[in-house]
């Protein structure tokens, strides 16, 4: 009897490890699919038809995952979010300025396309990092005035990486992460 059970637990495990990995192909096909329709035309004009045709899965696989378009850009930018909020924790980053900064423009460059198409499809950017300020974390402060400095400097790397990317990422990494590490450094507040 104990074998029998212990086959049906494990019959379970693996249809649930199948349908959690075709769910997550069919939102990469999806991602993929409306990636490459945005570049022909805006969002507004694609139609779910087009997606799921493009995309290759069904009409009902599309609306098991998400509930609209947006949906899936959504989907993406929390995505990006969680990787940067990982990157962020790194301790052995926060001690080296250079370093955070290379991470960051790395995890950006990696997702790119997401971006640029988010970028192109005129949604906020800025929700890429949405209520955090990225520099908190590499110079955390309890005081109210450096937290508000930090909070401008944040939006103005944000701007730089955004830049960076619709520019077609020409300066290598490296060379964005030395000029960052130098402009974005912790500054006395002038009293």
């Amino acid at each position: 009897m104990e074998t029998k059970d212990h086959s049906i637990i494990e019959e379970r495990n693996v249809l649930r490890l199948n349908n959690a990995e075709s769910n997550r192909l069919t939102r990469e096909c999806l991602t993929t699919a409306l990636m490459q329709l945005m570049k022909e035309k805006p969002i507004d004009k694609i139609t779910i038809t087009e997606l799921v045709k493009r995309s290759g899965v069904s009409r009902t696989a599309f609306y098991r995952n998400y509930s609209s378009k947006e949906d899936i850009l959504e989907s993406a930018r929390e995505e990006i979010i969680q990787i940067t909020n990982g990157f962020l924790a790194k301790p052995e980053l926060k001690e080296n300025s250079y370093l955070w900064f290379k991470e960051c423009f790395n995890i950006v460059q990696e997702n790119a396309e997401i971006i640029k198409t988010i970028i192109d499809a005129n949604l906020p950017v800025s929700s890429f990092w949405e209520g955090r300020s990225m520099l908190e974390t590499l110079y955390p402060s309890g005081d109210r005035l450096k937290r508000y400095r930090n909070l401008a400097m944040a939006a103005a790397f944000q701007r730089v990486l955004c830049l960076w990317v619709e520019d077609g990422m020409v300066e290598p990494m490296e060379e964005m992460a030395e000029f960052c590490s130098l402009v974005f450094q912790e500054r006395p507040i002038m009293k």
